[in-house]
């Protein structure tokens, strides 16, 4: 293929990847953070992924999600975003469907089970950013069972005086379950 053929395909590619809308985490301008800082910024994300961590304490009340299923959660309920985030990790739930929290609230599965994955495969900051890759693996759906590949998402948070201000994650809203078909699970 020649090179502006392929630099033209490679282009088109991203665009179709990324929707226009998409709203991606932008540095602060002038922003700088000290090494001190970006530990502290990375220690109040990876605090959220904690067992039993106080979830609601770690969010500012100006809070802004970004995951589709939340804001459209939220919004069913008529709630602002850290009132629905209030709702899903500090107590009874809201109204409206909005997005699931990790485990997808299945009881124990059988059949052959995936290995462990890592929540905090990577945990990187910058500025007042700081983004999380996750690890896990999941059933080739072509392949035999107890066939799995490994597959990464990911958080990012804006941390601001010790709270978490903002959230990106690669979550999307999944279609209603077919009749009969067991519930899938959002990313």
């Amino acid at each position: 293929m020649a090179p502006n053929v392929s630099a033209g395909l490679a282009a088109a590619l991203v665009f179709l990847a990324v929707p226009a809308f998409a709203q991606t985490p932008t540095l602060a301008p002038g922003c700088t953070a000290t090494p001190a800082q970006l530990e502290a910024n990375k220690k109040v994300a990876v605090e959220f992924f904690r067992p039993g961590a106080d979830r609601v304490a770690l969010a500012d009340p100006s809070y802004k999600q970004h995951n589709p299923a939340f804001v459209k959660g939220g919004r069913e309920a008529k709630l602002s975003d850290y009132e629905y985030f209030k709702s899903r990790f500090g107590g009874p739930r809201a109204g409206g469907p909005g997005g699931g929290a990790a485990g997808g609230g299945r009881g124990a599965a059988e059949g052959p089970q995936p290995p462990a994955g890592n929540p905090l495969e990577i945990v990187m900051a910058e500025c007042d950013l700081v983004t999380i890759v996750h690890k896990n693996f999941r059933q080739d759906p072509t392949a035999a069972a107890g066939t799995f590949y490994e597959v990464f998402t990911f958080d990012t948070f804006r941390v601001r005086n010790g709270k978490l201000v903002e959230h990106w994650d690669g979550a999307v809203i999944n279609p209603p379950a077919a009749p009969g078909a067991p519930a899938g699970r959002g990313n």
